[in-house]
């Protein structure tokens, strides 16, 4: 009986923990963009609306990441414009509940029951990164990338390294391997 009430909360505990929300990435380019003789960037317009969060940090972070792709920052004549919007919502999607029961026979014919629910995702606030990457020749956008459901801990100075990461796993499909889609 012991077993049966184990499997069924370890059951509930792996619901549960399945439910917790990971960081989404996305990407989009231009179709039939040659990003092959893109080597320089600059900056153009960063947008960070997350209360405590350092403008120059972040792009600091997208420069260590692009540096190590090969790109280099120009201060003048860069082939590519580098826009960033960092801003905060309140969640969307996944589950919205969860449910636990238990029932245990008591005697040889009666039972006792338990029941719970619990509503998830509604109403957490989460971090959104939006990087768009304009050609400066045509002034068109060829490349975005977007992470959301960002735990705004992150955004913190003692998170510094998960934040690395969430730019690092961002950036790294820039420029993308093929030229057409």
């Amino acid at each position: 009986m012991r077993q049966l009430v184990s499997i069924g909360l370890m059951s509930g505990l792996l619901l549960l923990l399945s439910a917790c929300t990971s960081i989404k990435y996305a990407d989009d380019y231009k179709t039939g963009t040659d990003f092959t003789g893109l080597k320089t960037y600059n900056w153009r317009a960063t947008t960070v609306d997350i209360g405590g969060t350092d403008n120059v940090f972040l792009q600091s972070l997208v420069d260590e990441q692009l540096r190590a792709q090969g790109f280099i920052l120009a201060d003048t004549s860069a082939d590519l414009l580098v826009d960033m919007q960092v801003f905060s919502r309140i969640s969307t999607g996944g589950n919205t509940s969860i449910g636990i029961g238990i029932g245990l026979p008591v005697g040889n014919s009666g039972s006792i029951g338990l029941g719970t629910g619990q509503t998830l995702g509604k109403g957490k606030q989460e971090g959104v990164i939006v990087i768009d990457i304009t050609q400066t020749t045509s002034n068109m956008l060829i490349w975005r990338g977007n992470a959301e459901g960002i735990p705004l801990i992150n955004f913190s100075l003692k998170a510094e390294q998960k934040l690395r990461e969430t730019f690092s796993k961002l950036l790294m499909p820039f420029p993308p391997q093929a030229t057409a889609k």
